[in-house]
């Protein structure tokens, strides 16, 4: 019998790409950049977008290579365009900071959560920092909190400083961090709520009179057009716009 008939052994290590070459190398104690730049470039050219991304990152931050800031935008960009999610955090980063061109943190936001659609932990931790501090957004505290919850289940190491669920955001954080697992509604749920906090927030104040009390007719008004934002937002925001239980204080359920 020819033993090679029987195929690999199923102890036979898979074939290694030159992605996962480069990381290696890169993560390596110590790094070598030089090598895994090279590894990277053969990826990429292979058509990877993590090894363009990788690429992108070290002419970045210039290891194994000079740095270039604003050519690593513009591969950093094209690795987004190949659908790495590594790409995308990075792309991210690079357009909230500044690097290699002028910031944009909406376009940054919008980065971050292509990325976190696709699971990546660091995109989504990010993501969760730009909601709660309303950095490229309107601030959205417990979608915030939410996508905490969720990079802490997709492995991320990082955590918030003094950032707790009270006891009257469990269900809502716990329900929330529920749909945000859905790769296909992320954007779509993040966009949503941005419109909803945007239209509640367009509220007019009532005009008051010469005595400083409102007019019946801007008070009508106001009236009809709050109960049609109640309608609008009664899905996802409807707990802020109704009279809420006393609170509990913080919970167990930390970050």
């Amino acid at each position: 019998m020819n033993l090679q008939d029987l195929g690999p052994s199923p102890t036979q290590a898979p074939p290694v790409t030159a992605f996962e070459r480069g990381m290696a190398l890169f993560d390596a104690t110590p790094p070598n950049y030089e090598s895994a730049v090279r590894c990277f470039t053969a990826a990429a050219d292979a058509g990877s977008g993590d090894g363009l991304a990788m690429l992108g990152l070290c002419q970045l931050e210039g290891l194994g290579m000079p740095a270039d800031p604003v050519q690593a935008r513009a591969v950093l960009k094209q690795a987004a365009g190949r659908r790495s999610a590594l790409g995308r955090f990075q792309l991210g980063r690079v357009l909230m900071t500044g690097r290699g061109g002028e910031a944009d943190e909406a376009a940054g936001l919008t980065a971050y959560v292509a990325a976190a659609a696709m699971g990546h932990a660091e995109a989504t931790f990010n993501l969760a920092n730009c909601l709660f501090a309303g950095v490229g957004c309107i601030p959205d505290r417990l979608a915030a909190k939410s996508l905490y919850l969720r990079a802490r289940a997709l492995g991320c190491p990082l955590r918030p400083r003094g950032v707790l669920v009270k006891r009257s955001e469990l269900k809502a954080v716990a329900a929330l961090a529920q749909r945000f697992a859905d790769p296909n509604r992320m954007f779509f749920l993040v966009q949503e709520r941005q419109q909803e906090l945007a239209l509640a927030a367009a509220l007019p104040r009532p005009v008051q009179d010469a005595e400083g009390e409102a007019s019946p007719r801007t008070l009508r008004h106001a009236g009809r057009l709050a109960a049609g934002v109640v309608a609008a937002v009664a899905g996802t925001l409807g707990q802020f716009l109704r009279p809420s239980s006393r609170d509990a204080g913080p919970t167990k359920l930390d970050f």
